[in-house]
């Protein structure tokens, strides 16, 4: 009697060489591009801490001072102020803007007619330069002859100064920069709707799920990795609005939305500081490294699907 044996014969050397070769060949054409990032990126980190570390005058001569850049920095209360600032600003895009993304994407992923048409048209602020959407928000809401005012004229409402006003120019600059950053949030969320499978979605109605239920219980865990990115994504282009901030408002009125970046242009690129400058660098680069660390820990490694996977 033959014996049965249980399992696959066993790989040939010439088999499992093929199988390293498959398996090596995503990261061979990974690894190029990453270095080349990684090359790119590092070398300019690498140089800004080392400017914060020294005095550095306009032709680039260095004196090592140590981290008294940073103490003198971290004193000042202008940049307590712009910190503070950013701060407020960041977690206010971060919510405006992911609430509007999801949204977006919901609409997007449930249109039937001319969906490929609205899809691509959501893309279009995403195209268009910071320079050319703050100019764009300047026109909507200048306080003569701006757009929001006429209606509120017409509606027979006060028409505030929106850019001269420190509150009312904070507020349009988180709208600006929602306005340039949701379109890419809201693309990331809809690939994550649509990797869904819908009968997921058929057997909860047929069990009786809400709408709210099924949003909460099915869409949210299961887009979980793609939240994680987004808010990567929102958070990282909150931090270094620069250009948005500059074209808008210059920082003003009286310095209300005077953010971080804007900060570190005006020391490194007006006072030619470039010591104190590199020291907002680091600042914000630290800032943009921790909370995307906190992002892909709780909604890219603590994902159960993730640990599965593993």
């Amino acid at each position: 009697m033959s014996m049965i044996q249980d399992g696959a014969p066993p790989l040939t050397a010439a088999e499992r060489f093929h199988d390293f070769l498959q398996r090596l060949v995503p990261y061979a054409l990974v690894i190029p591009g990453l270095v080349f990032v990684l090359g790119v990126l590092g070398y300019a980190v690498a140089g800004g801490v080392v400017l914060s570390l020294n005095e550095t005058d306009m032709f680039l001569n260095q004196t090592f001072v140590g981290l008294k850049n940073y103490i003198d920095i971290f004193k000042d209360p202008r940049f307590q102020s712009s910190l503070w600032k950013t701060i407020v600003f960041v977690v206010s895009s971060i919510t405006l803007g992911i609430a509007l993304s999801m949204m977006f994407a919901l609409t997007l992923y449930h249109v039937g007619f001319g969906r490929r048409f609205f899809r691509g048209l959501s893309l279009v602020p995403y195209f268009v330069s910071g320079i050319a959407t703050a100019v764009m928000f300047r026109f909507i809401f200048t306080t003569s002859g701006g757009f929001v005012n006429y209606v509120l004229g017409g509606l027979g409402l006060p028409t505030p100064s929106w850019l001269g006003d420190p509150v009312l120019a904070f507020i349009v600059a988180v709208l600006a920069n929602c306005w340039f950053m949701v379109p890419f949030a809201t693309l990331i969320l809809l690939g994550g709707l649509q990797t869904i499978d819908r009968d997921i979605y058929d057997a909860a109605t047929i069990d009786g799920a809400s709408g709210a239920q099924t949003f909460r219980r099915i869409t949210l865990p299961l887009i979980k990795p793609m939240m994680g990115v987004s808010l990567i994504w929102v958070s990282y282009i909150s931090f270094s609005t620069f250009d948005i901030i500059l074209a808008l408002t210059a920082g003003g009125p009286l310095r209300a939305t005077e953010l971080v970046s804007v900060y570190m242009y005006q020391i490194a690129f007006l006072q030619l500081d470039f010591g104190q400058g590199s020291v907002l660098m680091v600042v914000l680069l630290t800032f943009n490294t921790v909370l995307s660390l906190v992002y892909l820990k709780i909604f890219v490694f603590g994902d159960r699907r993730y640990k599965a996977a593993r």
